[in-house]
């Protein structure tokens, strides 16, 4: 259920809670009237709400270039107004969709906003310390392949001189970590599949696997880069974390006292009645 809402509920929280305000576009002059267009008004707020549709280039625009967009959005809504355009089953099916959306990430962010203060941030924060058992990271890249023979080859160009990080960005499978030359960063034993994790785990900093390492997903050649005992970080450092944390729990919670209370009743994809799953 964490995936029902996308994170983007998160992101459009953050976004209305923490975009610095352009002073062009002050809080207290939202209400100015920027244009006239036959008749219609065109207020400073409404060129705000589009400079930040628009993206960050929006902010390097001069204020009279984004005034006259605003006026040629403004011309071709009335006209699409007048086109009764606003009564195509189409566009109603759409504006109906979106309205969908933003109410529901506007509840979201309601229910979020009251539970995401501070004082919980540091609640959480203050329960991890203490949780807080010290265990050893390992920070290491890798090469991931189909076949033992690939990874063989590459070890033994690595043993040849070649560069691990260039070869992980044009030879590995795991086109995440392989971008950033293999690297997976810091993590613990449990992190880790089993097979990988002892083999990187039994690594000195600097050495690479001397034979391929077998795991559900391949053939990995492995890079163990430093060693260190995890440690927490300071607070301040953990706060996005742990705030986003917070938010995919309330989310996730929403979403289950929902379900708890409705009726639901499922069909499949040619109508028919489904099978109820069994009640956990």
């Amino acid at each position: 259920m964490k995936t029902l809402f996308a994170r983007r509920s998160v992101l459009a929280l953050a976004m209305a809670t923490g975009m610095a305000a352009s002073p062009a576009f002050a809080a207290d002059q939202k209400d100015t009237v920027v244009a006239n267009v036959n008749g219609s008004d065109v207020k400073l707020s409404s060129m705000a709400d589009f400079a930040r549709q628009m993206g960050p280039q929006a902010a390097q625009a001069p204020y009279e270039v984004m005034l006259e967009v605003v006026i040629n959005n403004q011309l071709v809504y009335d006209a699409a107004k007048k086109d009764k355009m606003d009564a195509d089953p189409e566009v109603k099916a759409a504006l109906r969709k979106v309205e969908a959306q933003l109410i529901t990430q506007a509840y979201m962010q309601k229910k979020m906003r009251s539970a995401i203060s501070e004082e919980a941030i540091k609640a959480r924060y203050d329960q991890a310390v203490k949780e807080f058992v010290p265990a050893e990271e390992v920070r290491a890249r890798h090469i991931l392949v189909d076949t033992e023979e690939a990874a063989r080859s590459i070890i033994a160009e690595l043993g040849r001189g070649s560069d691990f990080a260039e070869l992980a960005k044009t030879r590995s499978k795991d086109t995440g970590s392989g971008m950033g030359g293999g690297d997976l960063g810091y993590f613990t034993q449990k992190d880790m599949v089993p097979e990988f994790a002892s083999a990187a785990f039994a690594m000195r900093p600097g050495e690479v696997s001397k034979a391929p390492v077998k795991s559900q997903f391949g053939f990995h050649v492995i890079k163990v880069e430093d060693k260190r005992m995890a440690t927490i970080p300071p607070f301040e450092q953990a706060k996005p974390a742990i705030a986003n944390k917070i938010a995919e729990d309330i989310q996730q919670k929403v979403v289950m006292d929902l379900r708890d209370k409705a009726k639901i009743k499922r069909f499949n994809v040619n109508g028919t009645p489904m099978a109820e799953p069994a009640k956990k």
